[in-house]
């Protein structure tokens, strides 16, 4: 079949072809002189032709309002083209902040101009219930308030600040129904996500009989985290569950209906006795080898999960539907049917692949959107981490010589938008965009296709067309990324600006880089204290900030070392690797020239502290033996997750590395403040020394009750603080 718009005014015509045998969501796209012709197998494919299209116009094609002045031609092109993946999707979070639903179809309209073909809609949580069950309508009144929400980094405050101020919201069926016509106008579908058995406080509270304790009222969360209170597996609430998604269904026509199925605490259940009678009847046991689906081991408690997941499963394939679940549904037992989405890394969606079961990769933390993108000392709060926009983009969902098994069930990527620091439609914007449209490439182009040179060029055009449609994006792609990196036992200072051909110019002395400044062209070693300012320009104008970092270079800037006990869960600046080199183990942050912060937990090395444990001793080899006089560290104060910077420290130098000899020892008096954070940087000074070998003991700060994580029926209610050192500098 052949459909011809006749050329009007000079512009080519455009004709429109069917082609059987093609791709389902392919195409091929001609652009000549003369006219223009898109051929497809399915109207989806003629979809993404014209986005593309869109895409080699200019970028005013994009605005409200037409521009005579634009040039409005098309290159020649001769394109075929097919996304590697069939799931292309992002999933938003109106639950923890809501988004209006201006912006949802906002955030449609950015899913079809990238190709992606999913809306992944996270309904339910424990922060608030966002869809109208008419069956239940205490969802409503209850479940989609809360009075208060916390205010700044989970772990900033002991005792945690709420901002006192209630807030709701949920989606009438009216607007849901709307929303999924105007989706499915886009070759989107849309997916619900209705958690359960955890992540239920905001169900819990309009229903307490939901729960193993219905004699106990609760409110809907304004905090963060993973909670006890969870459905338990009764009559009443499967009863309650089917009427729910009963609704469900009848709004959306999707294959999937997502029941999460992560982060459900067994708790409850352990303390149930209806679980437990419920465990008995059904015959659970504890492992007592290793599950065959992940090797590990797994309660009756998990097994019971298995039991709800199924049962769910079962009344869903009843009504026509798959189910959908986050990789926990892996854990005793998986259901017969069920597509598993792999966020706790890669494995889960592996396993279940292996299996047989299909899977989708939206791993933790490179398809998370909601981590640090640029600097935390800059950027507003987020959740944490620091995943760049490298990072995501480099991601490959399915390596080239996984087995046919797994390529076959690995069906597509997410992205996961979620909103505990996204309060409003432009901070949505900032953490979704642009890394969205490098999970959208990842999704469509075949892993042998994509470069991230390429990807950068081509964003450079299309931060032109999010300016003009009013996203709000991340601009960190303008900035200069500051970092450090060893080679070659030298520790070289990192510049890089993704905006492809941009020239950096930075300053050692803290004034404010022009085009005048030096001109950064290769990594340059790291010689003494400097304060480093550093922005990027082209065409002799500046592209985005002035980025700022100090850097400590000293006797030991980039040396390895020993360090006892072992590094905690930040092993200091691996979240901040480099880009262009990759992350800088070795020196895990301790000596890698940059200073600590109060932004993020990110640049520090914490290190666990016990009654059996109460220092760290760090230890380093000298290039050779030098007269020394100082030594700087820095700790961190944090009562809210246990961490108090250091009591003391002693410094100790050896010739040979076996016999040391005490040069130096402090102890430190602070004024602490009564919250939050702070960076303390500590120095002990002593008498010229010649040492080849330098031992510093750094003690913690005494013990502290267990910050925000304390429970009450806890047998010790004061516990040593963990210690969280950055820098430790020689001189």
């Amino acid at each position: 079949m052949e459909r011809t718009d006749k050329e009007h005014d000079g512009i080519p015509a455009i004709t429109f072809n069917t082609q059987e045998g093609l791709p389902q969501e392919g195409y091929k796209l001609s652009v000549t002189p003369a006219n223009i012709t898109i051929t497809a197998s399915q109207p989806n494919g003629f979809f993404y032709a014209l986005q593309t299209l869109y895409q080699l116009l200019p970028p005013e094609v994009y605005g409200k309002v037409r521009n005579k002045r634009a040039n409005w031609s098309v290159p020649a092109v001769e394109i075929e083209d097919a996304p590697r993946f069939s799931y292309r999707g992002m999933m938003l979070d109106p639950c923890r902040n809501f988004a209006s639903i201006d912006y949802v179809y906002k955030f449609i309209d950015m899913l079809a101009m990238h190709k992606m073909n999913i809306f992944h809609w996270h309904l339910t949580d424990d922060q608030g219930w966002r869809i109208e069950i008419k069956k239940f309508p205490k969802l409503m009144e209850i479940g989609s308030k809360r009075k208060e929400t916390l205010v700044d980094y989970y772990y900033t405050n002991y005792p945690q600040i709420f901002d006192g101020k209630e807030v709701g919201g949920y989606y009438t069926q009216e607007q849901i129904k709307e929303v999924v016509a105007y989706a499915a106008s886009k070759y989107i579908t849309v997916i619900p996500e209705i958690e359960m058995p955890g992540h239920a406080i905001a169900a819990i509270a309009s229903y307490p009989e939901l729960s193993c304790t219905p004699d106990t009222t609760y409110d809907v969360t304004g905090t963060w985290g993973v909670f006890d209170q969870v459905y338990c597996p009764k009559e009443e609430t499967f009863a309650f569950l089917e009427g729910v998604l009963d609704e469900v269904i009848e709004l959306f026509p999707s294959a999937y209906i997502h029941i999460g199925g992560d982060e459900c605490p067994k708790t409850s259940w352990k303390n149930c006795t209806h679980c437990q009678e419920l465990i008995k009847k059904l015959g659970l046991k504890d492992d007592t080898t290793p599950n065959s689906i992940d090797g590990k081991l797994h309660s009756k408690e998990d097994k019971l999960q298995s039991y709800f997941v199924t049962r769910m499963e079962k009344y869903l394939n009843g009504k026509g539907r798959n189910i959908i679940g986050w990789d926990e549904i892996l854990e005793g037992g998986l259901a017969p049917n069920a597509t598993v989405m792999s966020w706790r890394g890669v494995a889960g969606g592996m396993n279940a692949a292996k299996l047989g079961h299909n899977a989708i990769m939206t791993p933790s933390p490179y398809m998370y959107v909601d981590y640090y993108q640029e600097d935390p000392e800059t950027a507003p709060v987020t959740i944490g981490g620091y995943v760049t926009l490298k990072m995501t983009y480099t991601y490959n969902p399915v390596e080239d010589n996984a087995d046919e098994l797994v390529k076959k069930h690995i069906i597509g990527v997410q992205g996961n938008a979620w909103a505990e620091y996204m309060q409003t439609d432009d901070r949505r914007d900032y953490q979704i965009f642009p890394k969205a449209i490098a999970i959208a490439e990842t999704g469509w182009t075949q892993n042998q296709n994509k470069g991230w040179e390429s990807f950068c060029r081509r964003m450079a055009g299309e931060f032109e067309r999010l300016d003009i449609m009013n996203v709000k994006a991340c601009r960190n792609f303008f900035d200069v990324n500051i970092n450090t990196h060893v080679e070659n036992d030298t520790l070289n200072v990192v510049l890089e600006c993704y905006y492809p051909d941009a020239e950096i110019h930075y300053t050692t002395d803290g004034s404010e880089p022009t085009l005048q400044s030096t001109l950064y062209t290769a990594p340059f070693p790291l010689q003494g204290n400097i304060d480093l300012k550093a922005t990027a320009f082209k065409n002799g104008k500046m592209l985005g900030k002035v980025r700022h970092k100090p850097l400590y270079g000293n006797l030991i800037s980039g040396k390895s070392f020993t360090v006892t006990p072992g590094t905690g869960w930040i092993a200091g600046d691996t979240f901040g690797e480099n880009d262009l080199f990759g992350a800088d183990k070795t020196t895990f942050g301790l000596t890698n020239g940059k200073r600590g912060n109060n932004a993020s937990y990110t640049p520090w090395t914490s290190f666990a502290m016990n009654d059996q444990r109460t220092e760290v001793i760090f230890t380093v080899q000298l290039d050779k033996p030098v007269q020394i006089s100082k030594v700087v560290f820095g700790s961190l104060f944090n009562p809210a997750y246990r961490i108090l910077p250091a009591g003391s420290a002693k410094v100790e130098v050896s010739d040979d590395g076996k016999q040391y000899r005490e040069v130096a020892t402090a102890s430190f008096t602070r004024q602490l403040p009564e919250k939050g954070r702070k960076a303390y940087t500590d120095s002990l000074s002593f008498s010229p020394t010649e040492a080849g070998y330098v031992k510093v003991t750094i003690r913690n700060g005494g013990t502290l009750r267990n910050g925000i994580d304390f429970k009450t029926d806890s047998p010790k209610k004061l516990l040593q603080a963990d210690l969280y050192i950055d820098e430790i500098e020689i001189y």
